[in-house]
């Protein structure tokens, strides 16, 4: 939606009249229904005018406009999916008057997560996600499953197992019930903390389980998002039953993909692993 004040503003500040901004490009009456927000103009005039003025569409773009937010909020999601934290937090100040439900729930988890993970006060971020389950909503979405999710990491990071696993199990029930083939990023973080979860709790083949799936679907979308940490739980899990092989060879891919990433975590964690057991991991 375009702010027609900011037109106006713009206009005056140049010392142009209504007729001198339309002159060549539309009438004086379309320049003053825009001024009043009671028209739009097609592109073409639009452009004309924008740069008549010297301005941008970035600058006449009402800050509430759903189609501006949707756009600053998947950049924030990139953000977010490389640990950027801070960026995250000033993507999302740019963000004004939001309207819509699911833009809320969208806004409120990135800034939830973002200031959780920068200021590490985990009694905020269960607030602001169990914020986030208060909002009203006509059916289940990809923010309140991850809200959720976020809430048993929370209470972990706390040292409160039984409060994190209540949320880890409500999780577990929620993915099973939303599609999530749109949110790749959003199903495998999911998916990696509740494998993490089970593996931590020794439910193993309910680990398995969940990482045969997220391996599957970062197959099909091509994407190598925490399959470091899949195979690195993969090759714990072989371990312990006595797969040798098997799970050196996880380790090896657990290795590989840390690197490729630059997880150094992961990476570190694989190799400390493989060169306990002997294996040259030069090769």
């Amino acid at each position: 939606m375009i702010d027609g004040n900011k037109i106006k503003i713009t206009r005056k500040r140049l010392h142009l009249s209504q007729q001198k901004l339309a002159a060549g490009i539309t009438t004086q009456g379309t320049i003053s229904s825009l001024e009043r927000n009671s028209t739009s103009p097609g592109s073409t005039i639009l452009v004309k005018l924008l740069n008549r003025l010297n301005l941008t569409l970035a600058d006449v773009v009402s800050e509430n406009d759903p189609v501006r937010v949707d756009t600053l909020l998947k950049k924030a999601d990139k953000l977010s999916m490389n640990y950027q934290y801070a960026k995250v937090i000033e993507v999302l100040k740019k963000i004004k008057n939001l309207t819509e439900p699911e833009q809320k729930k969208h806004y409120q988890f990135l800034y939830t997560d973002a200031k959780m993970w920068l200021e590490k006060k985990y009694d905020d971020a269960i607030f602001g996600f169990n914020q986030m389950l208060q909002l009203p909503q006509n059916d289940l979405d990809i923010y309140t499953v991850l809200a959720t999710c976020e809430l048993g990491v929370a209470y972990d990071m706390k040292k409160e197992p039984a409060k994190a696993s209540f949320y880890f199990e409500k999780t577990a029930d929620l993915f099973k019930k939303i599609s999530v083939e749109a949110y790749i990023f959003w199903n495998l973080l999911i998916s990696d903390n509740l494998a993490m979860y089970y593996s931590n709790t020794n439910q193993n083949d309910k680990c398995l389980e969940i990482i045969d799936q997220a391996l599957e679907a970062a197959k099909i979308s091509a994407t190598s998002y925490f399959v470091d940490s899949f195979y690195y739980l993969y090759g714990e899990i072989k371990m312990q039953d006595g797969e040798t092989q098997d799970a050196y060879r996880y380790m090896i891919y657990a290795r590989s993909f840390a690197n490729f990433s630059d997880n150094r975590l992961v990476a570190e964690k694989a190799e400390k692993f493989l060169t306990s057991h002997g294996i040259n991991i030069n090769i």
